[in-house]
């Protein structure tokens, strides 16, 4: 909460916060559970903190709430509270996972829903009760309609609901009955009771289609039809890669994971991406202190440390895999191509429960290594789970955060620059999001027309501005007539409505890369 954002930040945060005020459809897949649980949050405490304030402490207390559950688990699984407390503070304590508690995104919530899952698959392999199974189960329906990164959770939930502290796996029983007895339950009677209340709760989804025939302000792929609906579920709208072939050599998809694996103890000290002797040293150290954790973790329990050794595993490798993601903007200086693709972002909040477990290990690696040394080493050990709170800090303040600051200044000169009426073609997300935030959360200019040009590409967009704005016709809609054209016929019908027509600063910075 100390260092949570003041209002909307760069990139996805701005079209979150007009979704939610408006319970609109952001980008495909459409997030509908995030939407419906922001909208409550924001009526319940925007009063109190103001609208992009509120949601911004709604990933402020998932990442606490979902950081809490872990520090109960391992609790529970070791035996070791304190130990369990410092690793689960460590975890919190990860630059990826601060940054993401601190602004209004997915993933601190998706964070706080895989651990969710975790806590009832754990209670369904301890207590032999398939009911915790199927809770786990509904859980992760909800979770498909939050985010994906939810999902990374569920092979280790399996493993948690069918493995035994002997290491044998088990059918988790059904309902107990006063005098003792036990109703058995079947593994395909159990898988059949879990995908239907997986079913029922990837139900939510269906927001989607209901409210899209609304038409709200944001609407995203327009799912108002059952086919557009499979469409914005699947992501069709994107270039979504295939797993092959892969897009970068896999030893730099590898490598980006190592480069952001340096930035989480200690980003405060060298904030920029290349290795650092101030910051890369520390990174070592508490490599270290996750090994020490991981191994510690082994000898006291084999089903949760399986468990989480899983969960790690997909969580980065598994990862990698699937995405099939190019190299980051910052990786690779000095050694690969100028003309190498990167992505238009850093990633590093895909692998946010790869860092989450080996913050957990490291934090309770740091306390077991305490009880083996000597003062003064003891007291030292004692307090690097609670280091990184410093090291990090200058780097994770979004309060004082000088880029994301220009940045909500720059969105709002660009709004007060176009004449009344005036029609904006915004290039990307940080000259769209942050004005779609001033425009529908703020009530900001709402005489101006943004005009998104990558996503002029899709028809549900053109038929959009054709049935808004009239800005396209029935045949351009129809029929794709390319970028230059279809801003050449936009402008035209624009100047026909006496609607003058302001380019985005970002064309000009578009135009000096090519």
């Amino acid at each position: 909460m100390l260092t949570l954002a003041p209002g909307v930040t760069p990139w996805d945060s701005g079209e979150f916060l007009a979704a939610i005020h408006t319970l609109g459809i952001p980008h495909p897949p459409g997030t509908p559970l995030y939407v419906l649980l922001g909208k409550v949050w924001s009526v319940a405490l925007g009063d109190i903190f103001g609208f992009a304030r509120s949601i911004n402490l709604l990933s402020a207390v998932c990442t606490a709430l979902g950081c809490g559950i872990l520090t109960s688990l391992y609790s529970k699984w070791t035996g070791d509270g304190f130990a369990a407390s410092a690793g689960g503070i460590a975890a919190g304590l990860m630059s990826t996972v601060w940054l993401s508690a601190t602004e209004t995104e997915v993933y601190a919530v998706a964070l706080f829903f895989g651990c969710l899952i975790l806590w009832a698959a754990d209670r369904a392999g301890e207590r032999s009760d398939s009911r915790w199974a199927l809770l786990a189960a509904y859980l992760t329906g909800l979770s498909w309609s939050l985010h994906l990164t939810a999902l990374l959770v569920v092979p280790s939930a399996i493993l948690l609901v069918f493995s035994t502290r002997d290491g044998y796996f088990a059918v988790p029983v059904g309902r107990r009955y006063a005098d003792g007895r036990r109703e058995a339950h079947s593994f395909t009677k159990l898988l059949r009771a879990s995908i239907l209340v997986a079913l029922l709760g990837m139900t939510c989804v269906l927001f989607l289609f209901v409210r899209a025939r609304h038409d709200p302000a944001i609407n995203q792929g327009d799912p108002s039809t059952l086919g557009r609906l499979v469409d914005v579920i699947l992501r069709r709208q994107y270039d979504v890669a295939p797993i092959w072939p892969r897009r970068a050599p896999f030893y730099l998809q590898l490598g980006n994971i190592f480069e952001y694996a340096d930035w989480q103890f200690a980003k405060g000290l060298a904030p920029d991406a290349p290795p650092s002797w101030w910051r890369t040293p520390i990174t070592i150290l508490y490599a270290a202190l996750g090994l020490i954790g991981f191994l510690a973790h082994r000898t006291m329990d084999r089903r949760s440390w399986r468990a989480m050794a899983l969960l790690f595993l997909v969580a980065s490798l598994g990862v990698v895999i699937y995405l099939n993601l190019k190299a980051g903007p910052s990786f690779g200086a000095g050694f690969l191509p100028p003309t190498a693709a990167h992505e238009p972002r850093e990633r590093d909040y895909f692998f946010f429960f790869a860092f989450i477990c080996w913050g957990l290990w490291a934090g309770f690696g740091a306390i077991r290594l305490s009880r083996l040394a000597k003062p003064p080493f003891s007291t030292v050990a004692i307090m690097l789970p609670f280091i990184p709170a410093l090291l990090n800090w200058s780097a994770v303040d979004r309060r004082t955060n000088q880029e994301e600051a220009q940045a909500r200044i720059q969105s709002g000169e660009m709004l007060s620059r176009v004449p009344p009426t005036g029609v904006f073609l915004a290039l990307g997300d940080n000259d769209t999001y942050p004005l779609w935030y001033l425009q529908q959360a703020e009530g900001t200019r709402r005489d101006v027309t943004i005009v998104t040009v990558p996503l002029l590409g899709a028809k549900w967009y053109r038929a959009e501005l054709a049935r808004r704005y009239k800005l396209l016709d029935s045949a351009a809609v129809n029929e794709w007539l390319g970028r230059d054209s279809t801003i050449a016929l936009i402008t035209k019908r624009s100047y026909d409505q006496n609607r003058p027509v302001i380019r985005s600063p970002f064309f000009s910075q578009d135009s000096a890369q090519k």
